[in-house]
């Protein structure tokens, strides 16, 4: 899997996080029911992947960003590079 490399959604996604960090994980299913009109089950899988990929983290019902929107373009594309 390309750590770096994300869909059109999870571009999305990740971008509604960096603007509301940190953000209790109960109003971010609000805002991406309003942005996006997800179910939270969606906001909780599309979450977990960014999770795996160690971009974002849900620590204790707040997601935390783990790297700044500056530090995740710079990784990607030093992915892309190599």
């Amino acid at each position: 899997m390309d750590t770096y490399k994300l869909g059109e959604m999870e571009e999305k996604f990740a971008e509604l996080i960096w603007q509301h960090a940190p953000v209790a994980s109960g109003e971010l299913v609000r805002l991406c029911q309003e942005a996006f009109s997800w179910k939270r089950t969606t906001m909780y899988t599309m979450l977990k992947r960014l999770c795996e990929r160690g971009i974002f983290a849900n620590e204790g019902g707040t997601v935390v960003a783990r790297m700044s929107r500056e530090e995740f373009q710079g990784a990607r594309g030093v992915q892309f590079i190599n």
